[in-house]
């Protein structure tokens, strides 16, 4: 994701000295966030036996990026391809169009929850910054 939409790394403080492919490839604060990032959609499929969690527990790590200065709610979305990429090569032949479609609607359920957090986040505060 942070290959293919560079300015993301800007918004977060400790990513700002990443200039090079080598140095994005080689930080342990990404690869740390990277982990976050993934642990948060596994959390939010898990959620979903448990909706009321999982919109808490999803909105609020949504309203959580409040706090980057410049972040907004459509960055999330970057996170979709790269996903339903990682999740095809590892699936391999077991990534089959029904399964795609499956992983398609789970993560932009997730992602829109996220938004939505965000969105819930900035009225809450008074700010309206999508």
């Amino acid at each position: 994701m942070f290959e293919e939409n560079e300015e993301l790394l800007h918004l977060f403080e400790k990513f700002r000295e990443l200039r090079t492919k080598a140095a994005i490839v080689s930080s342990a604060e990404l690869a740390e966030h990277a982990t976050q990032v993934m642990h948060t959609i596994d959390e939010g499929i898990k959620g979903l036996a448990d909706m009321d969690s999982f919109f808490t527990y999803v909105r609020h790590v949504g309203g959580t990026h409040r706090q980057v200065p410049g972040f907004k709610s459509e960055n999330f979305m970057k996170i979709e391809q790269p996903f339903l990429e990682a999740a095809k090569k590892n699936l391999g032949e077991r990534y089959t169009p029904n399964i795609e479609n499956i992983y398609k609607l789970t993560i932009r359920f997730i992602l829109e929850n996220l938004v939505k957090g965000y969105e819930e986040a900035g009225e809450e505060n008074g700010t309206t910054q999508t």
